[in-house]
């Protein structure tokens, strides 16, 4: 059944996808409409399964690949939907449709069994943790997503795209948005391994990997007050800070040894 309805938010998202690229060529707003209703509609749906699995677990379902992806899956929703209600940015956040559809499309084969909770994770502070986490990916994805729109825009000089201003708004934006939500995950994350282990910080490659994605997104909000780093430097910047994002959820959670591993 969990399959079955991730498959009809997936085929939404899709549509959705094809619309927006439609409405970029014609600039009909029935178009537009279309797709927000679906992206709105693939949403709900997508937050009454996360709401489901909550409340049959018992806890927050993200111990595992399949519900880590699921829950990322869902965060880029609402942060899409965000700059779209607050913005109307539509088929601009195109790219993060994509990677939504990319992450729904690895879990759609996976078993969505809900897996027992260790006692270690047995506190509300690993729901914040996680949640935060995940909200600052989600963030960091969309600046990935307005930096590569923004070079693309810089060479091509499309009139159907947003500007060059306006991209570097909403990406320094998002930027910002990411890092305030990560760093709530670095102390909600710190808190509870001080309640669970007894001690702050460990040396364990997936808490270095983390600070070191915390101090390269505090280095760029600094930067965009930097004149040599705006603009195109700030594009490549968020560009690359995702692929860093990607290596320590993904590389560090399925190849190496960590306490955050991802099966």
């Amino acid at each position: 059944m969990t399959t079955t309805l991730i498959g009809v938010c997936f085929a939404a998202y899709i549509v959705s996808a094809l619309l927006y690229i439609v409405h970029l060529k014609v600039r009909r707003p029935a178009w537009r409409r279309g797709a927000f209703i679906l992206v709105v509609g693939a949403f709900a749906l997508q937050t009454a399964i996360l709401g489901w699995r909550w409340w049959a677990a018992g806890f927050l379902p993200v111990t595992n690949l399949f519900a880590t992806q699921f829950f990322f899956s869902w965060a880029l929703a609402a942060t899409y939907l965000y700059f779209e209600l607050r913005y109307r940015i539509g088929g601009v956040g195109l790219f993060v449709i994509f990677l939504n559809l990319l992450l729904l499309a690895s879990v759609l084969p996976r078993d969505p069994a809900l897996p027992p909770l260790i006692p270690a994770l047995d506190t509300p502070l690993f729901t914040l943790h996680v949640s935060f986490s995940f909200f600052g990916y989600a963030f960091f994805a969309m600046a990935f997503s307005l930096g590569t729109l923004y070079l693309v825009q810089r060479r091509l000089s499309h009139p159907l795209l947003p500007t060059l201003p306006q991209l570097r708004k909403l990406n320094e934006e998002s930027i910002f948005l990411g890092f305030v939500f990560f760093t709530l995950c670095m102390l909600a994350g710190m808190l509870w391994a001080y309640v669970a282990w007894g001690y702050w910080f460990s040396w364990n490659i997936k808490g270095v990997w983390s600070f070191l994605i915390w101090l390269f997104y505090a280095g760029m909000c600094h930067a965009k007050f930097v004149r040599q780093w705006q603009g195109t430097g700030y594009a490549v910047l968020s560009v690359a800070g995702f692929f860093l994002v990607l290596f320590t959820y993904l590389g560090i959670g399925l190849l190496m040894s960590s306490n955050h591993p991802l099966e």
